[in-house]
């Protein structure tokens, strides 16, 4: 038989006036009343934290995904207005045509950068003349589309007028 030792030591209690704890010799406090988690206890709070848990899942997909889209839908519009920044200050209006400025396929825009590999770029360019029957305006019009995660084509259109003075 091994020997413990037991000491008794009081606590005042807010409700009743003392409460009897014993100290065991290894350093564990038990008092009466006291008991640990069964296990049925656990598996219960398990799965309550799993089914929580779970049912966020659905958000955060959808979280992921307006993330994606927002992200592409950024490097889109950065994609057209650079195009439609380079055709409008160039300062030379006769060469603000179609055939300066290609169509561009997927996989040919700033060619080794893998972020744009999926966007394509268009360009339309529409002589407006003025009551001579001179062209005075182009209208430009800058479209880059790409392939969402739904496999739905997506675009984002810029517009912009260059004057001639």
């Amino acid at each position: 038989m091994t020997a413990r030792s037991l000491h008794r030591v009081f606590f005042s209690a807010p409700v009743s006036g003392r409460v009897q704890r014993t100290v065991c010799g290894r350093g564990e406090v038990l008092s009466q009343g006291e008991r640990g988690f069964t296990l049925v206890e656990v598996v219960m709070t398990m799965v309550v934290l799993s089914v929580g848990l779970l049912s966020l899942a659905p958000l955060m997909l959808a979280v992921v995904r307006g993330n994606r889209f927002a992200q592409d839908m950024t490097l889109a519009t950065s994609l057209a207005e650079d195009r439609l920044e380079e055709i409008l200050h160039d300062p030379n209006f006769s060469r603000i045509i179609k055939a300066n400025f290609p169509d561009e396929a997927q996989g040919q825009i700033r060619q080794g950068d893998p972020k744009y590999t999926k966007f394509a770029r268009s360009v339309t360019i529409i002589d407006s003349t003025d009551a001579l029957g001179r062209c005075a305006m182009r209208n430009v019009t800058v479209r880059v589309s790409w392939t969402g995660l739904a496999q739905r084509t997506l675009s984002v259109t810029l517009y912009g007028r260059v004057a001639r003075f």
